[in-house]
């Protein structure tokens, strides 16, 4: 099920709640998810439980049904953002309920994510890397490569170390057009 978490913008006597679609943790290692593809658009009526938009992960690919009723009031992700767990993707409400802003919340999300990622992270001590190791070494001892579902697969049909593109690209998340250029200046190499 969605995780959702309908915030009363009127009374409740007004019935008027919007809906806040989040990317879920739906497995224990899932940190993000990329947006496929929203199968309803801004001003479209979706019923509860209706498939509402298309998520990518490393493992699997569904479609999210609408965690209530109402009107696709807002499309915060867009088509091939990649979303860490817990962040708003979408609202659903009626036509006339004022839209929160989620930008705050998203952002503390963002930042909650980034400081567990940073405490759990294995930075190595100067002892343990040598100073001539490459960029790749010192990617690769830090701890998992950040790369979207899309560049994960592409690195691994073409049996390339995803460490490697971090370092030539400097770390951070490595986009699937990271690894397509990796590949692209590897073979004009050779």
């Amino acid at each position: 099920m969605p995780l959702v978490n309908p915030i009363p913008t009127k009374s409740l006597e007004g019935k008027s709640l919007i809906i806040r679609v989040f990317i879920e943790q739906f497995y224990e290692n899932l940190e993000e998810a990329t947006i496929g593809r929203w199968l309803k658009a801004e001003g479209d009526r979706v019923g509860d439980q209706e498939p509402l938009v298309e998520i990518i992960t490393d493992k699997i690919t569904f479609e999210l049904p609408a965690p209530g009723s109402g009107v696709v009031r807002s499309i915060i992700s867009r088509e091939k953002s990649v979303v860490p767990v817990g962040c708003v993707i979408g609202l659903l409400g009626e036509p006339d309920d004022p839209l929160p802003d989620v930008s705050a919340e998203n952002r503390a999300t963002l930042e909650r994510r980034q400081r567990e990622v940073e405490s759990q992270a294995l930075i190595p001590s100067p002892e343990t890397v040598a100073p001539e190791a490459s960029v790749s070494e010192r990617v690769r001892d830090r701890g998992k490569v950040r790369a979207t579902p899309a560049a994960r697969r592409v690195a691994r049909e073409n049996g390339m170390d995803l460490a490697e593109v971090a370092a030539s690209i400097g770390g951070g998340l490595i986009q699937e057009e990271d690894v397509q250029r990796w590949i692209e200046r590897r073979g004009s190499s050779t």
